[in-house]
């Protein structure tokens, strides 16, 4: 794995603190729960038991949603 694609992901559980706290930890257990259909599903990896997030595609993501 290279080091760009390595930093590209965080584990998902990292998320409050990769965001200052935008997201809870409970926030992000909803999250990865309905990644399917939420539209995360293709950003996250399982590895080990281990959710993995593409942080920058996370983002792309966070910025598409409409309230």
């Amino acid at each position: 794995m290279s080091n760009t694609l390595s930093a590209e992901y965080i584990l998902a559980r990292s998320l409050p603190e990769q965001t200052n706290g935008l997201f809870s930890v409970a926030a992000v257990e909803w999250l990865v729960r309905n990644r399917n259909a939420n539209g995360l599903a293709p950003h996250m990896r399982k590895v080990n038991g281990k959710i993995y997030l593409n942080f920058p595609a996370f983002m792309d993501w966070f910025e598409s949603q409409q309230a």
